[in-house]
Protein backbone atom coordinates (compact mmCIF):
# COMPACT_ATOMS: atom_id res chain seq x y z
CA UNK A 1 0.00 0.00 0.00
CA UNK A 2 2.65 2.38 0.42
CA UNK A 3 4.34 1.29 -2.64
CA UNK A 4 1.51 2.09 -4.22
CA UNK A 5 0.80 5.50 -2.71
CA UNK A 6 4.60 6.87 -3.69
CA UNK A 7 4.05 5.48 -6.84
CA UNK A 8 0.86 7.68 -7.24
CA UNK A 9 2.87 10.99 -6.12
CA UNK A 10 5.84 10.36 -8.45
CA UNK A 11 2.83 10.29 -11.32
CA UNK A 12 1.32 13.36 -10.05
CA UNK A 13 4.98 15.05 -9.79
CA UNK A 14 5.46 14.25 -13.62
CA UNK A 15 1.77 15.23 -14.49
CA UNK A 16 2.61 19.05 -15.13
CA UNK A 17 5.31 17.77 -17.78
CA UNK A 18 2.98 16.86 -20.14
CA UNK A 19 0.65 19.88 -20.01
CA UNK A 20 4.39 21.98 -20.63
CA UNK A 21 4.71 19.68 -23.67
CA UNK A 22 1.24 20.56 -24.68
CA UNK A 23 1.71 24.14 -24.44
CA UNK A 24 5.20 24.25 -26.31
CA UNK A 25 3.69 22.31 -28.98
CA UNK A 26 1.02 24.58 -29.37
CA UNK A 27 3.53 27.77 -29.36
CA UNK A 28 5.19 25.85 -32.07
CA UNK A 29 2.34 25.51 -33.90
CA UNK A 30 1.27 29.12 -33.67
CA UNK A 31 4.59 30.46 -34.66
CA UNK A 32 4.90 28.01 -38.01
CA UNK A 33 0.82 29.35 -38.91
CA UNK A 34 2.58 33.21 -37.97
CA UNK A 35 5.32 32.53 -40.12
CA UNK A 36 3.11 30.80 -43.11
CA UNK A 37 0.95 34.08 -43.27
CA UNK A 38 4.40 36.46 -43.15
CA UNK A 39 5.52 34.61 -46.04
CA UNK A 40 2.59 35.26 -47.97
CA UNK A 41 1.89 38.36 -47.59
CA UNK A 42 5.70 39.32 -48.09
CA UNK A 43 5.38 37.27 -51.88
CA UNK A 44 1.96 39.11 -52.23
CA UNK A 45 3.70 42.55 -51.54
CA UNK A 46 6.70 41.78 -53.30
CA UNK A 47 4.33 41.11 -56.62
CA UNK A 48 2.25 44.09 -55.86
CA UNK A 49 5.29 45.96 -56.12
CA UNK A 50 6.78 44.68 -59.34
CA UNK A 51 3.64 45.48 -60.63
CA UNK A 52 3.34 48.86 -59.70
CA UNK A 53 7.58 48.96 -61.17
CA UNK A 54 5.72 47.64 -64.23
CA UNK A 55 3.24 50.55 -64.12
CA UNK A 56 5.96 53.27 -63.36
CA UNK A 57 8.02 52.24 -66.35
CA UNK A 58 4.94 51.79 -68.46
CA UNK A 59 4.19 55.49 -67.72
CA UNK A 60 7.69 56.56 -68.06
CA UNK A 61 7.86 55.20 -71.63
CA UNK A 62 4.58 57.16 -72.87
CA UNK A 63 5.62 59.64 -71.57
CA UNK A 64 9.36 59.83 -73.43
CA UNK A 65 6.51 59.35 -76.39
CA UNK A 66 4.38 62.22 -75.59
CA UNK A 67 8.24 64.37 -75.61
CA UNK A 68 9.32 62.96 -78.53
CA UNK A 69 6.03 63.74 -80.26
CA UNK A 70 5.70 67.47 -78.91
CA UNK A 71 9.72 68.05 -80.26
CA UNK A 72 8.77 66.79 -83.91
CA UNK A 73 5.72 68.69 -83.50
CA UNK A 74 7.53 72.01 -82.18
CA UNK A 75 10.15 71.71 -85.04
CA UNK A 76 7.79 71.31 -87.58
CA UNK A 77 5.98 74.31 -86.42
CA UNK A 78 9.26 76.23 -86.36
CA UNK A 79 10.24 74.89 -89.86
CA UNK A 80 6.75 76.05 -91.13
CA UNK A 81 7.22 79.53 -89.06
CA UNK A 82 10.27 80.51 -90.77
CA UNK A 83 9.03 79.53 -94.18
CA UNK A 84 6.58 81.65 -93.72
CA UNK A 85 8.46 84.32 -92.64
CA UNK A 86 10.55 84.36 -95.60
CA UNK A 87 7.72 84.18 -97.55
CA UNK A 88 5.96 87.16 -96.32
CA UNK A 89 9.67 89.21 -96.52
CA UNK A 90 9.34 88.34 -100.12
CA UNK A 91 5.78 89.52 -100.65
CA UNK A 92 6.18 92.68 -98.83
CA UNK A 93 9.38 92.83 -101.28
CA UNK A 94 7.42 92.32 -104.46
CA UNK A 95 4.20 94.17 -103.01
CA UNK A 96 7.20 97.13 -102.22
CA UNK A 97 8.46 97.22 -106.00
CA UNK A 98 4.71 97.23 -107.11
CA UNK A 99 3.63 100.65 -105.01
CA UNK A 100 6.75 102.37 -106.84
CA UNK A 101 5.68 101.19 -110.54
CA UNK A 102 8.39 98.37 -110.83
CA UNK A 103 8.36 95.00 -111.69
CA UNK A 104 9.28 92.47 -108.99
CA UNK A 105 12.63 91.04 -110.43
CA UNK A 106 12.18 87.22 -111.61
CA UNK A 107 15.08 85.21 -110.11
CA UNK A 108 17.29 84.33 -112.10
CA UNK A 109 20.19 81.58 -110.26
CA UNK A 110 23.24 83.05 -109.55
CA UNK A 111 26.40 82.67 -112.02
CA UNK A 112 28.87 80.13 -110.42
CA UNK A 113 26.74 78.78 -108.12
CA UNK A 114 27.28 75.77 -108.01
CA UNK A 115 31.42 76.26 -107.87
CA UNK A 116 30.39 78.62 -105.06
CA UNK A 117 28.28 75.71 -103.19
CA UNK A 118 31.68 73.27 -103.46
CA UNK A 119 33.89 75.82 -102.40
CA UNK A 120 31.92 76.12 -99.59
CA UNK A 121 31.92 72.07 -98.81
CA UNK A 122 35.47 72.15 -99.23
CA UNK A 123 35.70 74.92 -96.52
CA UNK A 124 33.42 72.60 -94.57
CA UNK A 125 35.34 69.95 -95.14
CA UNK A 126 38.04 71.56 -94.11
CA UNK A 127 37.76 72.57 -91.12
CA UNK A 128 35.71 69.80 -90.14
CA UNK A 129 38.54 67.41 -90.43
CA UNK A 130 40.50 69.74 -88.43
CA UNK A 131 38.00 69.68 -85.64
CA UNK A 132 37.23 65.68 -85.53
CA UNK A 133 40.95 64.46 -85.65
CA UNK A 134 41.56 66.51 -82.53
CA UNK A 135 38.68 63.73 -81.23
CA UNK A 136 39.87 60.91 -83.33
CA UNK A 137 37.47 60.68 -85.45
CA UNK A 138 36.43 60.69 -89.12
CA UNK A 139 33.78 60.98 -91.70
CA UNK A 140 33.16 60.44 -95.78
CA UNK A 141 32.28 62.20 -98.50
CA UNK A 142 29.08 60.91 -100.02
CA UNK A 143 27.05 62.05 -103.26
CA UNK A 144 24.90 64.02 -100.80
CA UNK A 145 27.52 65.15 -98.62
CA UNK A 146 29.56 64.67 -95.48
CA UNK A 147 28.50 62.21 -93.50
CA UNK A 148 29.73 61.93 -89.64
CA UNK A 149 29.44 58.72 -87.83
CA UNK A 150 29.05 58.68 -83.94
CA UNK A 151 29.34 54.99 -82.31
CA UNK A 152 27.21 54.62 -79.36
CA UNK A 153 29.68 54.08 -76.92
CA UNK A 154 31.25 57.97 -76.92
CA UNK A 155 27.18 59.41 -76.97
CA UNK A 156 25.23 57.01 -75.31
CA UNK A 157 25.11 54.51 -72.62
CA UNK A 158 23.12 51.28 -73.36
CA UNK A 159 19.40 52.10 -73.91
CA UNK A 160 19.45 55.51 -73.44
CA UNK A 161 18.95 58.62 -75.23
CA UNK A 162 20.25 61.29 -72.80
CA UNK A 163 23.62 62.48 -74.10
CA UNK A 164 27.14 61.64 -72.10
CA UNK A 165 29.73 64.44 -71.15
CA UNK A 166 32.00 62.98 -73.77
CA UNK A 167 28.98 62.59 -76.52
CA UNK A 168 27.91 66.52 -75.80
CA UNK A 169 31.52 67.30 -76.24
CA UNK A 170 31.69 65.95 -79.77
CA UNK A 171 28.25 67.30 -80.79
CA UNK A 172 29.91 71.30 -79.41
CA UNK A 173 32.47 70.49 -81.99
CA UNK A 174 30.34 69.68 -85.20
CA UNK A 175 27.98 72.57 -83.96
CA UNK A 176 31.01 74.85 -84.25
CA UNK A 177 31.92 73.93 -87.80
CA UNK A 178 27.54 74.04 -88.28
CA UNK A 179 27.39 77.36 -87.03
CA UNK A 180 29.49 79.04 -89.91
CA UNK A 181 27.76 77.37 -92.76
CA UNK A 182 24.29 77.55 -93.69
CA UNK A 183 24.11 73.71 -95.13
CA UNK A 184 21.19 71.73 -94.38
CA UNK A 185 21.83 68.66 -92.05
CA UNK A 186 19.96 65.15 -91.38
CA UNK A 187 20.42 62.96 -88.22
CA UNK A 188 20.14 59.31 -88.19
CA UNK A 189 19.95 57.19 -85.44
CA UNK A 190 20.28 53.42 -85.91
CA UNK A 191 20.74 50.44 -83.09
CA UNK A 192 21.83 46.39 -83.61
CA UNK A 193 19.63 44.08 -83.89
CA UNK A 194 19.02 42.72 -80.61
CA UNK A 195 15.74 43.45 -78.83
CA UNK A 196 15.02 46.38 -76.32
CA UNK A 197 15.74 44.93 -72.80
CA UNK A 198 15.25 47.39 -69.75
CA UNK A 199 14.61 50.55 -71.33
CA UNK A 200 12.33 53.19 -71.18
CA UNK A 201 11.77 52.50 -74.90
CA UNK A 202 9.70 49.68 -76.88
CA UNK A 203 12.04 49.09 -79.73
CA UNK A 204 15.26 49.55 -81.28
CA UNK A 205 13.38 52.21 -84.08
CA UNK A 206 12.03 54.44 -80.57
CA UNK A 207 15.53 54.60 -79.27
CA UNK A 208 17.58 55.15 -82.14
CA UNK A 209 14.60 57.70 -83.12
CA UNK A 210 14.95 59.27 -79.19
CA UNK A 211 18.72 59.61 -79.34
CA UNK A 212 18.68 61.30 -83.50
CA UNK A 213 16.41 64.16 -81.54
CA UNK A 214 18.83 64.03 -78.80
CA UNK A 215 21.83 65.04 -80.72
CA UNK A 216 20.08 67.51 -82.77
CA UNK A 217 18.10 69.28 -79.82
CA UNK A 218 21.49 69.73 -78.33
CA UNK A 219 22.22 72.06 -81.11
CA UNK A 220 19.41 73.77 -81.30
CA UNK A 221 19.02 74.19 -78.06
CA UNK A 222 22.26 74.30 -76.28
CA UNK A 223 24.20 76.16 -79.46
CA UNK A 224 21.82 77.76 -80.77
CA UNK A 225 21.73 76.30 -84.37
CA UNK A 226 17.92 76.96 -86.39
CA UNK A 227 15.91 74.40 -86.20
CA UNK A 228 14.52 74.22 -89.98
CA UNK A 229 17.55 73.21 -90.53
CA UNK A 230 17.50 69.72 -89.33
CA UNK A 231 15.34 66.66 -90.48
CA UNK A 232 15.62 63.84 -88.22
CA UNK A 233 14.99 59.94 -88.84
CA UNK A 234 15.25 56.83 -86.50
CA UNK A 235 16.28 53.84 -88.75
CA UNK A 236 16.17 51.28 -85.65
CA UNK A 237 18.17 48.01 -86.41
CA UNK A 238 17.37 48.39 -90.28
CA UNK A 239 20.26 49.57 -92.49
CA UNK A 240 23.15 48.11 -90.22
CA UNK A 241 26.67 49.02 -91.67
CA UNK A 242 27.65 45.19 -90.74
CA UNK A 243 26.26 42.11 -90.46
CA UNK A 244 24.88 41.70 -86.85
CA UNK A 245 26.44 38.26 -86.19
CA UNK A 246 29.07 39.21 -82.74
CA UNK A 247 29.31 41.68 -80.53
CA UNK A 248 32.07 43.57 -82.76
CA UNK A 249 29.83 44.14 -85.69
CA UNK A 250 26.77 45.25 -83.38
CA UNK A 251 28.61 47.48 -81.29
CA UNK A 252 29.43 49.46 -84.91
CA UNK A 253 25.76 49.57 -85.89
CA UNK A 254 24.56 51.03 -82.70
CA UNK A 255 25.56 54.73 -84.14
CA UNK A 256 24.29 58.11 -85.25
CA UNK A 257 25.08 59.35 -87.96
CA UNK A 258 24.85 63.46 -88.85
CA UNK A 259 25.03 63.98 -92.57
CA UNK A 260 26.03 67.56 -93.80
CA UNK A 261 24.17 68.14 -97.04
CA UNK A 262 25.30 70.39 -99.79
CA UNK A 263 21.97 72.08 -99.96
CA UNK A 264 21.82 75.25 -97.82
CA UNK A 265 18.90 76.70 -96.08
CA UNK A 266 16.85 79.10 -98.05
Amino acid sequence: MHDDRLYDEKELEKSWLLSYSDLITLLFIIVVIIAASSSTAIRTEREEAKKEVAKQQENLHQVHESLDLLNLQKLELQREVHQLEARKKTLSEDGALESQGEAPPVPQPPLGSQETGERDMEKVRTQLSSALNELNLDFEETAEGLRIRLPETILFRSGSADLQEKGKEVVATVAGVLQQYPHLVRIEGYTDDVPIGRSAYKSNWELSSARAIAVMREMVDVHELPAPRFTVAGWGEHKPLVDNSNEENRARNRRVEIMILADKEE
